[in-house]
């Protein structure tokens, strides 16, 4: 039972907890189709509660454990080659590159379509990172910067507008998603010149990846959070625990 109290088994944990979420979120939305003509999220029931408590112990938990890390600053620390974080990767780039499409074959406005385009290009940055993995090689930060650009505008784009019919359960999640993958994004182009922080990094890419999977149910854009998923659960730094004397 220890072993799996180990701070390496993070990713799977919070995997775990997100696909747990994600079917409680998907009862809300059953239950909201199947007695709601207005599609409203039934609020009070036993799902929402029980996944705002998943979203806590999730935050908890993460708190705990990526505390515990390494103060480790340097790339060479924590990404070394590997052909599983240049799949993830790519699968991510996938995601963004289908929303980015999809998005200009819209009848969006100014804001949303240079969003779109800045997202074609972060798409082949992250592509071009994920060869970069594979084969061991660090590259310039502005490759990570386009990403977080990309991401920032994808953000307001999406979220600038306040619905007069808009609900917590339905878009929180989705939107902590994005927040929490522009973070860790964020924090991940720190280490490409060596000023990383690993309990950063880890904390809003493990919940990052939480909220991707569990805004799944409802969402309208799931080809994004799925690639993002997969991005941030292949790409953890380094998570060997500290020593006593590094904590501090």
């Amino acid at each position: 039972m220890k072993n799996f109290l180990k701070t390496h088994y993070l990713p799977l944990g919070v995997l775990a907890c997100s696909v747990i979420t994600m079917f409680l979120r998907m009862l809300l939305w059953i239950s909201a189709i199947s007695n709601d003509e207005s599609n409203l999220l039934p609020a009070g029931t036993w799902p929402d509660v029980v996944s705002w408590i998943m979203v806590a112990i999730v935050i908890a938990l993460l708190v705990f454990f990526c505390w515990k890390l390494k103060k480790l600053p340097k790339y060479r620390d924590h990404f070394k080659p590997s052909k599983l974080a240049a799949a993830g990767m790519l699968l991510g780039a996938v995601g963004i590159l289908i929303s980015s499409i999809s998005a200009l074959g819209g009848n969006g406005d100014t804001l949303t379509t240079i969003s779109a385009v800045l997202g074609i290009v972060s798409a082949g940055s992250l592509g071009y990172l994920a060869f970069c993995r594979m084969k061991g090689a660090r590259v310039s930060i502005a490759f990570h910067g386009i990403i977080c650009l990309y991401l920032m505008l994808y953000l307001i784009s999406c979220y600038r507008v306040w619905s007069s019919c808009a609900q917590l359960q339905v878009y929180a999640f989705e939107l902590l998603a994005v927040v929490f993958t522009m973070l860790a994004c964020y924090h991940r182009a720190a280490f490409d010149t060596d000023q990383g922080k690993p309990r950063s990094y880890a904390f809003f890419s493990c919940a990052a990846l939480f909220f991707c999977i569990a805004a799944l149910p409802g969402c309208n854009n799931e080809m994004f959070l799925l690639g993002c998923a997969a991005w941030m659960f292949t790409t953890p730094c380094d998570l060997t625990p500290a020593a006593e004397n590094e904590k501090a």
